[in-house]
């Protein structure tokens, strides 16, 4: 990764994902609601099949994987290497890289998923740098589609799962909702930050995309169903009610721009 006063906490953060399983959280009923919106959005708005796309960010490689089954040309880069190994037994042709510095050609691909880096970019100039590599490797007409962390979910979040008795756990959170991010929280908490919606617009938008939308991906249920999986069905449907019109309740937003051509 590129040096930076946060590569030792980016460092730390993948050395947290080496040692947990995010692909078997991703597998987990109680993440049903937001594979399957995050699904809605990309059936959505990508480009018919066999578009080439390039998945940065793209974990152990389960959404590169259902893409490549619909037909999809997917290129997949992670900065950890558990998630590339991942990826790679999956059939899908991953690289260990940075969201900041592409080892991509210019406008080399008709969609560019950015579905977590942001996630872990808590500095604006190091999330600006890697939307502009986005936008670097799209085609003209291609589409970006960028992940963030609602932080107006968060309270949610936590109420879900009874916390907000803990005086610590409040003090986090208000520091979530005051920052985006909790400097004084564990290191998953240092390295991350939370978007508010018209924030994230105007940041995806700063790239020169154009048609810029922000959708919320779980809706106003998608903590409940976390924990209660049976409420999914529901989540999912009140979630495509609020996607536009309320997303600060999701815990996920997506955004989608497009790049024009002479950019």
């Amino acid at each position: 990764m590129q040096n930076s006063p946060e590569s030792g906490q980016m460092d730390d953060l993948v050395a947290t994902y080496e040692a947990g399983d995010e692909d078997a959280r991703m597998a987990d009923e109680s993440n049903r609601v937001e594979w399957e919106r995050t699904l809605d959005l990309l059936d959505r708005w990508l480009p018919a099949a066999p578009a080439r796309v390039l998945d940065i960010g793209g974990g152990p490689g389960r959404y590169a994987q259902r893409l490549q089954g619909c037909g999809y040309l997917v290129t997949l880069l992670d900065p950890v290497p558990k998630h590339v190994r991942q990826a790679r037994a999956r059939g899908v042709a991953a690289v260990i890289g940075d969201a900041r510095n592409l080892p991509f050609d210019d406008e080399c691909a008709d969609a560019v998923l950015m579905l977590g880096p942001l996630y872990h970019l808590p500095s604006a100039s190091d999330r600006a740098l890697a939307l502009s590599e986005a936008v670097r490797c799209a085609a003209p007409g291609a589409v970006v589609i960028a992940a963030a962390m609602s932080r107006w979910a968060k309270p949610c979040l936590r109420a879900s799962r009874s916390q907000l008795g803990d005086p610590g756990v409040c003090a986090h959170l208000l520091r979530i909702l005051e920052h985006g991010q909790d400097i004084e929280g564990s290191t998953f908490h240092k390295v991350s930050y939370n978007h508010d919606p018209e924030e994230f617009r105007e940041e995806v938008a700063r790239t020169g995309l154009a048609d810029v939308l922000v959708m919320g991906v779980e809706g106003p249920l998608g903590t409940e169903a976390r924990v209660d999986p049976s409420l999914a069905d529901t989540a999912i449907a009140a979630a495509r009610i609020a996607e536009a019109r309320a997303p600060h309740f999701s815990l996920h937003l997506l955004a989608r721009g497009v790049k024009g051509v002479g950019r």
